[in-house]
């Protein structure tokens, strides 16, 4: 029955198609001939079997057209999914640009401390987090998570950021909780996990994850990235590309992950780089 089910969803066009082309051709018959010249036709005037092939065929090559109308509209849109997805680049610096939009915490965070880890930055004490958009396409909306422990495992932390409208060759920074001075300066933090969950033109939803692949204590310990793409029901013949991954949206890689966004929880406050170099 499940293999029954699968083959009606995959060819389902088709059979509607079918269908429809039948119930068609019962009501107009009807409507000409009424029920009784059915009865008499189904009983002694079937007609030859040369009649019966040149009709079938036909409705098939109905059919057919109609099935590869359809095909080609999937193909389609499933390369205009494709087209649309974002690409990211992870950088660290110890002086954002100019007009860079900046996510922090609000409640720990405020533009006098931004501008003080500013003025006193140092590639030793604090580099900034800066995610560039490097495709052509818009992000929608976005949701960042990066994870990370002091370097005897004392502490661990899981920071959150989430905004929208990321437009092409533009960047953002965000800025974790901790301070920059003292024990707590970068070097005392091992980078474990970057998590972004993204919506596409398209309306396609994706993952981006970057590791920790060597344990480093430095912020050029992330490593390995890998981009996940919700199979979407409404779209079909969507594909990955090169290293990404098409997973579905009751996989538990996707429930793990879509867990990871809804269970963390935090104020995201917003500013930017002027021309001076300050934060407002």
């Amino acid at each position: 029955m499940k293999r029954v089910k699968e083959l009606c969803k995959k060819y389902q066009q088709v059979i509607y198609t079918l269908l429809a082309v039948v119930a068609i051709v019962g009501v107009v018959y009807f409507a000409l001939h009424g029920f009784n010249s059915f009865i008499k036709w189904a009983t002694t005037d079937v007609g030859s079997v040369a009649d019966w092939a040149g009709s079938i065929g036909t409705i098939l090559a109905f059919i057919a057209v109609i099935w590869q109308q359809g095909r080609q509209e999937n193909i389609t849109r499933a390369v205009h999914v494709e087209e649309s997805r974002p690409r990211f680049s992870i950088t660290y610096t110890p002086k954002p640009q100019a007009k860079t939009k900046m996510l922090f915490w609000g409640n720990n965070r405020t533009l006098s401390q931004i501008n003080t880890m500013l003025n006193n930055r140092n590639g030793e004490n604090y580099r900034f987090i800066n995610i560039e958009n490097i495709s052509n396409n818009v992000v929608y909306d976005y949701s960042i998570i990066l994870k990370y422990h002091f370097y005897d495992n004392s502490l661990v932390r899981k920071d959150y950021w989430s905004s929208h409208g990321l437009f092409p060759r533009r960047s953002i920074i965000i800025v974790p909780k901790f301070l920059g001075t003292g024990k707590d300066k970068i070097g005392n933090y091992i980078y474990d996990e970057l998590l972004i969950k993204f919506t596409t033109p398209a309306n396609e939803i994706g993952f981006f994850k970057m590791t920790n692949v060597n344990g480093n204590r430095t912020d050029s310990s992330f490593g390995d990235s890998q981009y996940y793409f919700v199979r979407g029901s409404h779209i079909k013949r969507v594909t990955a590309i090169n290293t990404d991954e098409m997973i579905k949206a009751d996989s538990p890689l996707c429930r793990k992950l879509d867990r990871e966004f809804s269970e963390t929880t935090g104020g995201t406050d917003f500013g930017a780089i002027g021309e001076d170099g300050k934060a407002y």
